[in-house]
């Protein structure tokens, strides 16, 4: 078995320990708003298996919740072709076509074409304002030394392919993944600039999470690829388009960096997954985290201290 199937084989079983609190937590949320407001309890409670109704229609190979209305997108193929279909929280409906955000008039399909996720416009995970006393800095999730056992998940994160900025070992570290073609994520290396000349170390992980792959496979394979020590700076940093053909084994490290991803954002309460998102330990608890929203001043302010 290679390195990219064997830790593909693992990332399910080991996001549990990054995501499977948070992701229990949302289950229980969402099943205690349901009984307050009097609806029906979904799927399992009324005996309809959706996996079994949707497979009526095709091989299923891919299943994601869509964040509104209780879908579930579902890609399925048959005769070569994929299709995505969706049912809604109770299994009685199955459908396709375009899915709108009712609130925002946004286009919710387009995430679930094969492949694609989203640019995370906003931090979906800004953490709390905490008030600091005169002269006092609040504590940030980077401050000390971790002196604990290094969380599996956390090796498996540390094993996705990338280029790191920095000497420290998985505990120091603070693992970024992005898509060269995302703005936020090229706004996200050019405000760590700082920090990484203050000691602090960063491990970029490049995907293809935007779809279009023709496109984007090319920028990604440049930073895994290159032999050019500031390959990083010129992709993300400056923008250049600098395109690389990749090889099987880049492939291969590409689809399983962006397989965590997904898996990461499903285990963590299934909102929808976009880049750049980061992962790291988080000193104050000991725990492994994920966040979002990476692009903006506050939330690194929150992980490394303030400059």
């Amino acid at each position: 078995m290679t390195k990219g199937k064997l830790i593909a084989a693992s990332v399910a079983a080991l996001l549990a320990l990054i995501g499977g609190v948070f992701a229990v937590q949302a289950s229980q949320s969402t099943t205690q708003k349901a009984v307050e407001a009097g609806q029906q309890m979904p799927t399992a409670a009324q005996g309809l298996d959706p996996a079994a109704v949707v497979s009526r229609y095709g091989k299923i190979t891919d299943r994601r919740p869509v964040g509104v209305g209780g879908l579930t997108a579902w890609t399925v193929e048959k005769g070569g072709r994929k299709v995505v279909l969706y049912t809604t929280a109770d299994t009685q409906a199955l459908f396709t076509g375009v899915v709108w955000d009712a609130a925002t008039g946004r286009n919710l399909s387009d995430q679930f074409i094969p492949g694609n996720a989203t640019v995370a416009a906003q931090p979906m995970a800004v953490p709390p304002v905490v008030a600091e006393q005169p002269g006092v800095r609040a504590a940030a999730a980077f401050d000390g030394k971790f002196t604990g056992t290094i969380p599996e998940s956390m090796k498996t994160v540390d094993s996705l392919a990338g280029v790191k900025e920095g000497k420290g070992g998985i505990a120091d570290t603070l693992y970024i993944i992005v898509d060269p073609r995302c703005p936020y994520c090229r706004k996200a290396y050019n405000i760590t600039r700082d920090y990484v000349k203050k000691g602090y170390t960063i491990k970029w992980i490049p995907t293809v999470a935007l779809g279009d792959p023709a496109n984007g496979l090319p920028l990604a394979a440049t930073i895994l690829q290159s032999k050019d020590k500031d390959v990083v700076e010129r992709v993300l940093g400056k923008h250049e388009q600098i395109r690389t053909q990749p090889t099987k084994e880049t492939e291969e490290a590409l689809r399983t960096s962006l397989a965590f991803m997904f898996a990461a954002f499903e285990q963590n309460g299934g909102q929808q997954a976009g880049v750049p998102v980061a992962f790291f330990i988080d000193r104050r608890t000991g725990k492994p985290r994920m966040m979002t929203g990476v692009s903006e001043m506050v939330v690194l302010e929150d992980i490394f201290g303030k400059l």
